[in-house]
C-alpha cells in the first residue's frame, strides 16, 4: 500500500507546482487495479492497492478541476520485472516507448484517464 499508493501520491503532491496547469500528470497503475475487470481474483492486495492509488488519482484530479491539467492512470500490462518475472510476455524496453505514447497522445486534454499501454479505457 504505502509502495503503489501513497507514496505515488505522495511524490506527485510534492511536485505538482513544478507542472503547468496545462501540463500532465501520470502515475503507473495496473491492470488489476480495475474493480470491474476483477473476475478471478487473487493477489488482493497488490490489487487493492492499485485500486487505491486509482482513487487517489481520481480524487486528486477532483481537487485540480480548475486547471487545464491532464492526468494519466497507465495500466503497462504484464511486464517481465522482478515483480512480473521471467514469463512475462512484455520487455521494459519496448512497454517504455508505447507507455509515452501513450502520455503524449493525452496532452492538451484534461481530467483523468485509466489507460493501458495501447491506450484503450481500462474499466474502473
Amino acid at each position: 500500500m504505502i509502495t503503489n499508493a501513497l507514496s505515488p501520491m505522495r511524490v506527485i503532491e510534492a511536485l505538482e507546482d513544478l507542472v503547468s496547469p496545462t501540463g500532465l500528470i501520470g502515475a503507473m497503475s495496473s491492470g488489476q487495479g480495475s474493480i470491474t475487470n476483477n473476475t478471478t481474483a487473487g493477489r488482493e492486495v497488490y490489487r487493492g492497492s492499485k485500486a487505491a492509488l486509482n482513487m487517489f488519482m481520481r480524487s486528486f484530479a477532483t481537487r485540480q478541476s480548475e486547471t487545464q491539467r491532464t492526468f494519466a492512470l497507465l495500466a503497462p500490462g504484464w511486464i517481465r520485472t522482478a515483480l512480473g518475472g521471467p514469463d512475462a510476455p512484455f520487455t521494459v524496453e519496448e512497454s517504455v516507448p508505447l507507455l509515452v505514447d501513450v502520455l503524449l497522445s493525452r496532452l492538451g486534454i484534461p481530467g483523468l484517464a485509466y489507460l493501458d499501454r495501447s491506450g484503450q479505457t481500462v474499466p474502473w
